[in-house]
């Protein structure tokens, strides 16, 4: 019978598999193992085995990883000065298409943390639109082992605010707090540390003026 050997009676079959294997040179020959592939549950296509037992585009029909994700959130930029709010308060001069822009954007759209951000960029749009489009790419684990990447558009829809600074100006010395120091003493170190303390900080651009009167400012 082909594919069979027979081994002659009273020979050692131990003995017979190491002559064998000797006269081989010892080399055997390994059978190389392929993935095991199943029909999709729900499109009954060929595919290689997962938890989820779908195929990729089963998978992306049936389950969409920017849910919860808006797909257009307002951005605060200043009419006047053109800087960009930066929340909670504070306003950045960005360049178009910047990465401090792209950081400002990213902060601005919710449920970003529940995915991984792979990929982020811009979308070239008219100046005049008033809108900035993003293109993200994104990664979610939607099945124990299954991991799916989709990318969408989010489009940031520009509202025109005032900032602080440009909102006093247009205001015309308009202010929230007077503010008086006195000392009567003979020399005015005092006035001089003030003077560099206020210098330091910058709180002279926050200032609306500045009047010296007899003992104090």
């Amino acid at each position: 019978m082909s594919g069979l050997g027979l081994v002659p009676h009273g020979i050692d079959v131990a003995n017979a598999l190491a002559v064998a294997d000797a006269q081989s040179g010892g080399q055997k020959q390994l059978i190389s193992g392929t993935q095991a592939t199943i029909l999709c549950c729900t499109c009954g296509a060929p595919m290689v085995w997962n938890p989820a037992a779908m195929c990729a585009n089963c998978i992306r029909t049936r389950t969409d990883i920017t849910e919860g994700i808006p797909k257009s959130v307002p951005l605060q930029n200043c009419r006047n000065c053109g800087r960009y709010l930066n929340p909670p308060k504070a306003w950045t001069t960005c360049q178009p298409e910047s990465k401090e822009l792209m950081q400002i954007c990213l902060k601005r759209i919710k449920g970003l943390n529940k995915v991984k951000l792979i990929d982020a960029s811009f979308i070239w749009t008219e100046p005049h639109s008033k809108c900035l489009k993003l293109k993200l790419t994104i990664q979610k684990e939607v099945y124990s082992g299954v991991i799916l990447q989709q990318v969408f558009v989010v489009e940031m829809v520009i509202h025109n605010f005032q900032c602080n600074n440009c909102h006093m100006v247009a205001a015309q010395n308009t202010w929230r707090a007077a503010v008086q120091v006195r000392q009567k003493v003979d020399h005015k170190r005092t006035f001089y540390l003030l003077e560099q303390l206020i210098l330091k900080y910058k709180a002279h651009q926050q200032t609306v003026s500045v009047k010296e009167v007899p003992d104090g400012v």
